[in-house]
This record gives C-alpha cells, structure tokens and sequence, in this order.
C-alpha cells in the first residue's frame, strides 16, 4: 500500500504548482482554495464551483470559515466571485449550514446550488435573512438513488453525483453524496463522509474516469479498509487529505507527512494550489 503512495511523489511535483496570482485559463487546470473541513473552491477561469463552501460556525471538534473571508463568502465577492455552481455533500453542520448559505444565495441570485432534499431543507429553515431574496429557480435537487448517479451540467462544469452513503445502511438518512466534478480539464473527485466501504465504490468504475485530484477524509489513510479504497476504487494523480480538527492538524501533518508524504494538507483557509490537467 505505502508503495503506491509513494510513487505518486513524482507526480506531486509534475502536477501541482505554486498559486499564482490569477486563476489559470480553461484547459490550463485548476486554483483550488482550501475552506474549513471539507469545503473547497476550485476555480477555472472564469468557471467556479464550491463544495462543502458554507460552515460559518464550528461544530463538534470542526473548524469554520471566519474573518474576512466569510465575510467575502457571505458577500460572494473576492475569491468567490467567479462561483457559478455550489454543492454540498451532506446536511451535517460540519459540511453546511444554512444561515451562510442563504446570505451567500441572496447576495448571488445567479449562482446554483445543487444539492440533496435534506440540504435543501435545512437551506429553507434557517432564519438568516428574509426567503424571499433567494431565486427559487436557483436551488436544484439532485439525488441519486443507490447504485445509481445524475450528471449536471452547468456553467462549463460537469457534475457527475454518486450515492455514497454516510453510513452502513444505503438508506442512510443524512443522504451523503460523492461528487465527480470536471471543469479546466481537471476531474477531481470529492467524497464527502463516505462509509469506507469498498462495493459502494466499486460499482461507480471511478478509476477509468480519470481522477487527477480526489479530496478524501483524513482517516482514510489511518484505516486500512480506507487505504485500499484509495488505492483500488479512486486511484487518482494527486490526492488532498482533508476534514482534519484545526486541534490535530499539526500530529496529522506530520503523521501523514512520514507514511504518505505525497499526499497534500492544507493548513490554512484560504490557502490554494494549481493543480494541472494529466490527461492530455
């Protein structure tokens, strides 16, 4: 298992670059943006697509987006200007929360978020501004069945969502979704909290879709059920551990920096890195 992670060090340095100042072109790959948790932005010129973006308060042992850059994600503006789709995995409030992603909708009423019955739900709850400020048309159920996924195209990004339950049961009712999400010539794969279990994967083929980049849990790579699904069912050309405890950063940077030390971390929100197109 270490063997296959270490022979992605090479890849490391061939696929990912120092940021930039500007976000690459079309074709030119990907500016990713770190959030809180599990929350991403991965920009493509003038196409941008958030995942997991709306934590704005920390919960359990999770951190948060804060200061002026939830400022910026409450206004859509700065970084978040060019977002033109928003996803969420799951309703738990480590991954989405309401009150942010009403202000965030209402301040960009041409923005989309697509997402699961129970995020939608918990969008239309919350009590942060007045209801009627956010474009119907602009929230879009998408929920695969078990075994099954819906594609989405929107804005020059492809969206594929996967039923990738949070727990044993199929019917688990936080209803997490894996998103397969391609846009400047990347493909990146984002799991959510999915159950680390391997014929929930098996069945989607992710392999011969071509992952460059996959954002997966940090504990995938402490358990060896999850090890395998990395190596087995998503095989990707770079990987991002992620969801880890602002208070355990430090023990799993270095942990993973010593076992796996092509895998990426990001330390800080905000902070970003290009990743380039591997299937030319």
């Amino acid at each position: 298992m270490q063997r296959y992670f270490l022979c992605l060090v090479l890849s490391v340095l061939a696929l990912s670059t120092p940021a930039q100042d500007e976000p690459g072109k079309d074709g030119e790959g990907i500016l990713v943006h770190q959030l809180a948790n599990e929350g991403f932005l991965l920009v493509a010129g003038e196409s941008a697509v958030l995942i997991d973006a709306f934590v704005a308060e920390p919960y359990s042992i999770y951190g948060a987006l804060e200061g002026e850059a939830l400022d910026a994600l409450h206004a859509g503006t700065g970084v978040f200007a060019p977002v033109d789709l928003a996803l969420a995995s799951h309703v738990h409030r480590d991954h989405f929360q309401g009150e942010p992603a009403q202000r965030f909708l209402a301040a960009r009423p041409d923005v989309v978020l697509a997402t699961s019955p129970a995020v939608i739900d918990a969008l239309w709850a919350a009590e942060a501004i007045s209801l009627d400020r956010i474009q119907e048309d602009a929230v879009r159920r998408h929920y695969p069945a078990d075994g099954e996924e819906e594609v989405l195209e929107h804005a020059g990004i492809r969206v594929t969502f996967l039923a990738l339950a949070h727990g044993p049961s199929p019917r688990d009712p936080t209803g997490n979704m894996g998103h397969v999400v391609t846009l400047g010539g990347v493909t990146a794969l984002h799991v959510g909290d999915a159950a680390m279990l391997p014929e929930r994967f098996a069945r989607y083929r992710l392999p011969e879709r071509g992952i460059d980049v996959a954002f997966v849990p940090y504990w995938y790579f402490q358990d060896r059920s999850g090890r395998e699904i990395v190596e087995q069912h998503f095989r990707p050309a770079k990987l991002v551990a992620c969801h880890v405890p602002p208070r355990e950063l430090e023990q799993v940077t270095r942990d993973l920096a010593r076992d796996f030390p092509d895998v990426i971390v990001f330390q800080r929100a905000l902070e970003s890195r290009r990743f380039q197109d591997v299937r030319e």
